[in-house]
């Protein structure tokens, strides 16, 4: 069958398809009856929101009383609290590839706005999102580079599209080390 007949035949099949929604559609309109004292159904959602970590939630700038005092007042269910990639050093717990049987694990610039939001969250559900993975779990041309500042934004942290491990155990590994509670 040529491209031609093809086209024919799928021009076709959609007029077919659609003829009659088109003829129904230039009946008579449909009315709406809208009954504002009966109940149909009860929604079951729960507002919440996602505290981003970012420079200004971080202690002893501006925002940071106010931001965790609202979020505490607000006493929202399933906050999520999300990490992510332009501040590696918010995010990303283990920068470096371990070396010489030692580690780069650090949570000093993590912790401190991971403990705010849980004390503003207490009592309440909670999701935390830390997603990024380490760029050293990638294969790249060359260690990707982030910035010493822990405020200094970058875009250009996550570069690794194929992890060097492919079966993902390195990844699971860190992400499992990184969730572990201390006893």
């Amino acid at each position: 069958m040529g491209m031609a007949n093809a086209s024919r035949w799928c021009g076709l099949l959609a007029l077919s398809l659609f003829a009659p929604c088109l003829a129904f559609a230039q009946g008579q309109p449909d009315s709406i009856a809208v009954h504002w004292d009966k109940v149909a159904a009860e929604s079951k959602t729960t507002p919440t929101l996602q505290v981003v970590v970012n420079p200004p939630l971080r202690r002893g700038t501006p925002v940071h009383d106010n931001a965790f005092r609202a979020l505490r007042d607000l006493g929202a269910d399933y906050v999520r609290y999300v990490p992510w990639l332009p501040y590696p050093k918010l995010g990303v717990a283990e920068l470096e590839p371990p070396a010489s049987g030692k580690t780069s694990w650090g949570f000093t610039p993590i912790d401190p706005m991971t403990i705010d939001f849980l004390e503003a969250t207490k009592g309440h559900s909670v999701i935390l999102n830390f997603s990024t993975i380490p760029q050293w779990m990638y294969k790249t041309d060359k260690p990707v580079e982030y910035p010493q500042d822990p405020n200094q934004v970058t875009w250009s942290y996550e570069q690794g599209t194929e992890l060097r491990d492919p079966t993902m155990k390195e990844v699971a590994e860190y992400f499992g080390r990184h969730h572990r509670l201390p006893n």
